[in-house]
């Protein structure tokens, strides 16, 4: 008889968000005082808590998304900002999602059929010419050799 296992416990559900948030194998199963090789197992393709992880990464990813969404069409100049910082975490599916903003607001988003885009183009051309001087400057202040002394 197989043994039942509540993948909603606290252990569990404290993997998955460690995962998540990018810790490595072995420092989840250091927090969690448990073996490297069972943390590995968990999330294997066949694992217990693979479903639960990509039920719950896509949840995140999601909520990640409309929160994104959100501060682009209010607060263009300083999601901007934001966008160039996420450029340098350590997730590669965040420094995707950062790139593909930028590049939806510069080149344009990626053409839908029908006209049901909410953004009016006088706006997003505002945006656009906004965000690339934002980035401009930053680029500019990248290449600026550092004072010495």
């Amino acid at each position: 008889m197989a043994k039942s296992v509540d993948i909603k416990n606290e252990k569990y559900q404290n993997a998955i968000r460690l995962k998540y948030s990018d810790f490595s194998y072995l420092e989840i199963a250091r927090m969690l005082k448990v073996s490297h090789v069972s943390v590995k197992r968990w999330f294997r393709s066949d694992g217990l808590l693979k479903d639960e992880y990509d039920r719950y990464e896509k949840e995140r990813n999601h909520t990640r998304d409309k929160e994104m969404d959100t501060v682009l069409k209010r607060h263009s100049v300083t999601a901007a900002n934001i966008l160039i910082s996420l450029m340098g975490a350590k997730s590669d599916a965040m420094k995707f999602r950062a790139v593909k903003a930028i590049l939806d607001y510069v080149l344009g988003p990626v053409r839908t059929i029908g006209n049901d885009d909410p953004y009016d183009n006088a706006d997003y051309r505002r945006d656009c010419d906004r965000i690339n001087e934002i980035l401009e400057s930053a680029k500019k202040k990248q290449q600026k050799p550092a004072v010495g002394n």
